[in-house]
């Protein structure tokens, strides 16, 4: 019996969707590589479930089983669904445990309420900037508690988010670290008066600056964020706290310096703290210029630390343009308030070091530490064959090279068509030195304390060598 025309269309259009895999919404029953090998595109409105407006463009891409798939989303905010936060419980119980809420992405916030009705209280929210950041979900947390996990770093507060899918915790990562994008840099106090600082004409306009916001000048007392922008979830490394709170900690450490008598080895520290932690040289830079600048009594002792804590970092780092721009026209300053003080000449020897700082390999010893507090070039020691010691001054910028030419000339040697160089001696090896190496470097301390033998202990930990073609060390006659 022939079917009515009714049914053959609705036969047709039910095969055609089946072909199409859009079987009435359903998931098509062909095998998964076929679904996988097809290109697709679908499009879902509020609709569906009260889920955001969302484009899915599914694409081929490799994957375990051969098959391909890429899928690119695009969110629309607000973004809202359940997630559960770590909380911590009352008196009774004191442990963290995790409890359901109803988060709202917006442009501005991630916000959690009691509820997903419309008259639900907020309970809290967290401000998204250009500094906030977000963590991926681990494997390792979920074989441990059977959630995924998202942790979302802010200003006051960090969120840890877990739900029991991966595709909603990487749904929610990718929207979050899509509003933190789009945030502009944040900018401190700090920064934007440095700005002002710098378009600033007149001495008038200065001053006037200066008097006006206080975060400029010398405090006593501590500081509870860092003077430029971090990102509030930036790891420290190498055995150190997060860099936020490393930049204050040096800051206390800055302010021991005031009545310390022998601070040589408190600097080494924030020098060396600052070579492992690159990211806080412009941040002491602008700490040490903060604490130079009105100071309750000018010229005294404790005014100097700073100054020469300020000769050491600049004869070992170079700061950023924008912070270099600061520290010169704070030097500048300086010295037009305080003509013919210590803090005008440290000022000089400060610019002139900063003209030749190039970056160092390791932080300056406790010897050289204590030249620069004296702005005083430190002596070398050169063993020279056939001669006593050599004793050549040297800088924080003094290379091998200009070594060998003083010894060149000393020696009478300036116009000999043989070719010198310098050899570092110790205990465990000689090696030639480059000649744009710093001669501050190979005097500074070991990267890696290695004990001498028992025989080495009068020996110094290292030596210079000068030798000719006579000697046959890499040498060359021209």
């Amino acid at each position: 019996m022939p079917f009515p025309g009714g049914l053959w269309w609705l036969l047709c259009c039910r095969q055609g969707f089946t072909l199409l895999r859009r079987d009435y919404g359903e998931a098509g029953k062909g095998g998964a590589d076929d679904d996988e090998a097809e290109e697709s595109f679908e499009l879902r409105s509020k609709g569906d479930e009260g889920a955001p407006l969302q484009v899915n463009v599914t694409q081929p891409s490799r994957t375990s089983s051969g098959s391909e798939r890429l899928h690119l989303t695009i969110f629309l905010l607000p973004l809202p669904g359940w997630l559960q936060r770590e909380v911590r419980g009352g008196i009774k119980t004191p442990w963290l445990r995790p409890r359901k809420y109803w988060f709202v992405l917006t442009e501005d916030s991630l916000d959690y309420y009691s509820g997903c009705e419309v008259t639900a209280r907020c309970l809290g929210s967290l401000v998204l900037t250009s500094l906030c950041s977000v963590l991926w979900p681990d494997k390792q947390t979920y074989k441990e508690t059977g959630y995924w996990a998202v942790t979302v770093f802010g200003r006051k507060h960090c969120y840890r988010l877990y739900t029991e899918h991966l595709n909603e915790a990487v749904h929610w990562v990718c929207a979050l670290q899509k509003v933190i994008i789009s945030k502009p840099p944040v900018q401190t106090p700090t920064q934007l008066l440095m700005c002002d600082i710098e378009v600033s004409g007149a001495p008038e306009i200065l001053d006037q600056i200066y008097q006006n916001n206080p975060i400029l000048c010398y405090t006593a007392g501590p500081i509870y964020a860092p003077l430029l922008p971090f990102p509030y979830a930036a790891p420290g490394g190498q055995g150190y706290a997060g860099i936020r709170d490393e930049a204050v900690k040096l800051f206390h450490s800055l302010q021991q310096l005031e009545g310390l008598r022998d601070p040589a080895l408190l600097m080494q520290g924030v020098l060396q703290t600052c070579h492992d932690l690159p990211a806080l040289v412009d941040e002491i830079y602008c700490q040490l210029v903060k604490q130079t600048t009105e100071p309750p009594a000018p010229g005294a002792a404790a005014d100097l630390r700073y100054w020469q804590l300020l000769a050491c970092m600049s004869s070992t780092f170079r700061p950023s343009l924008p912070v270099l721009c600061y520290l010169q026209l704070h030097l500048h300053r300086t010295e037009n308030q305080f003509p013919a003080s210590e803090a005008t000449w440290y000022g000089r020897f400060i610019a002139e070091a900063l003209h030749k700082t190039k970056g160092r390999e390791c932080v300056p010893s406790l010897e050289e530490i204590a030249g620069l507090m004296g702005r005083q070039e430190t002596e070398c020691g050169v063993h020279c064959p056939s001669v006593a010691t050599c004793h050549v001054a040297v800088t924080s910028q003094t290379t091998v090279q200009e070594v060998a030419l003083e010894l060149m000339l000393r020696l009478g040697l300036a116009h000999s068509p043989n070719s010198f160089a310098l050899y570092e001696e110790s205990w465990q090896h000689v090696r030639p030195l480059p000649e744009d190496a710093l001669v501050a470097d190979v005097m500074g301390p070991p990267t890696a304390v290695v004990p001498p033998p028992p025989d080495f202990c009068s020996r110094p930990a290292a030596k210079f060598l000068t030798q000719g073609t006579i000697s046959g060390l890499a040498e060359s006659v021209t």
